[in-house]
């Protein structure tokens, strides 16, 4: 029979129903359950402060408190169906470790605002592991850009070639997608790291909680002030989240596109390492770009979790149970994004350009668009140079692309250097 806190008797207790209300509730709190230590540490310690609990109480639970969050680590604690949540195993653990003093811990909170702090302590731990990918992945399609900024590649609207482009340009442009990612991670840090312990149920407690003082030890930047918007942004917190998560996500998805089409035999444009093909089982002559598709298709299962999360949370004010799920959807995004993006930088340092190929596909017709600016270079009026290049013959004689005369951002003048900049900064900021 699981442990419950609230539960004085288990006279109307049901397994089938314990089951039913803890669902995977509980392998799901391993994420938390460090998490939840730090923050009952913190919140002791502002019991402390206010005279709730004596110096000598205070050093009990917290060496008791480090001792759980070692044994946890080591394996040697399991987090088991035989407690209802992380919070009630704490609890229990305390209590069986020193008797009446281990149920003064929960003084001034409930389970509301401490699964609150510890999925919000998780998700900026997260945030930062997934930015510092982010970091790693624009890195890698920066260095790429350097290396091969003047190899020729095809450009493509439509699937249809359309101009002379670069490898450098297409590399530098996912480069520059990533660093935006950072940015909007760096955001998204920043505007959930308010400290939502000390609101309880959503209406306070009677007791002058030290709740700055628990910020201040857990890293919060502020209070989340109002105790009944900590219970409503639930699930809206989560959204930003996964928001956030789903930029690079999506840039995965259209490089993996972009990298299905240029390693089919059709385009033939690169090769990469053979750890990432696999072969088929009836075909000997396959070798199938399967990690490329399954990174592709890994954006589908995050936009599941946020649709499920996006109609779970309509939610009229105040806790209800039905924000207990809002768990599995961060949990789970959070590891289908590390998985994905984790595998980014050595794929991408692995690729392989056939340049003659590459420079094979750059013919006469794509040189048209630098020929009518050749012309406007001469002082023909724009839409004239395009009717007289789009009417004439095509020939070979097509000036090369003048880095001086060139767009910013463009493949004769890439602006490498710029990104470079921006990285470094990026990297610099906490």
């Amino acid at each position: 029979m699981t442990k419950k806190l609230w539960d004085t008797n288990n006279k109307n207790s049901s397994d089938q129903i314990s089951k039913f209300l803890s669902s995977d509730d509980i392998e799901l709190d391993n994420f938390l359950f460090i998490h939840d230590i730090d923050a009952t540490i913190a919140h002791i310690n502002a019991l402390f402060n206010i005279k709730v609990i004596k110096k000598t109480e205070l050093l009990k639970l917290k060496k008791s408190l480090k001792h759980l969050k070692k044994d946890f680590t080591s394996g040697k604690f399991k987090l088991t169906n035989e407690y209802e949540d992380c919070h009630s195993a704490i609890e229990f653990f305390l209590t069986n470790e020193h008797g009446d003093l281990g149920k003064k811990v929960h003084t001034g909170r409930s389970r509301n605002d401490q699964v609150s702090v510890a999925m919000r302590l998780f998700a900026k731990d997260q945030l930062l592991s997934i930015k510092n990918l982010n970091i790693k992945i624009a890195s890698s399609f920066l260095d790429m850009a350097y290396k091969h900024k003047n190899d020729p590649m095809p450009g493509y609207t439509h699937l249809q070639r359309a101009m002379p482009s670069s490898w450098g340009l297409w590399f530098s442009a996912y480069a520059e997608s990533f660093m935006d990612n950072i940015d909007l991670i760096t955001y998204t840090h920043d505007w959930i790291n308010n400290n939502p312990l000390g609101t309880a149920a959503g209406y306070g407690v009677k007791l002058p909680l030290d709740r700055k003082s628990v910020s201040e030890e857990l890293g919060f930047n502020r209070l989340q002030l109002n105790s009944m918007y900590v219970q409503n942004s639930r699930g809206k917190y989560e959204m930003q989240i996964l928001s956030s998560l789903k930029q690079p996500m999506f840039d995965l998805r259209k490089f993996s596109w972009d990298m299905s089409l240029f390693l089919s035999q059709e385009f033939n444009l690169l090769k990469i390492d053979k750890k990432y093909l696999t072969g088929s089982s009836i075909m000997p002559n396959k070798n199938n770009p399967d990690v490329i598709e399954l990174l592709r298709a890994n954006y589908a299962i995050l936009a599941g979790q946020s649709s499920e999360l996006e109609n779970l949370i309509s939610l009229p004010s105040g806790y209800h149970r039905d924000l207990q799920l809002t768990k599995k959807s961060l949990v789970e995004s959070f590891q289908i994004v590390k998985q994905s993006l984790e595998i980014l930088p050595d794929l991408i340092k692995s690729i392989v350009i056939d340049k003659e190929q590459s420079n094979s596909f750059i013919d006469d017709e794509m040189r048209m668009t630098d020929k009518v600016y050749d012309l406007v270079a001469k002082g023909t009026p724009f839409r004239d140079a395009y009717n007289i290049i789009k009417s004439s013959e095509v020939s070979n004689d097509v000036t090369e692309s003048n880095k001086a005369n060139s767009s910013a951002g463009s493949p004769a003048n890439l602006n490498l250097n710029k990104l470079e900049n921006r990285l470094s900064k990026q990297k610099k900021l906490k």
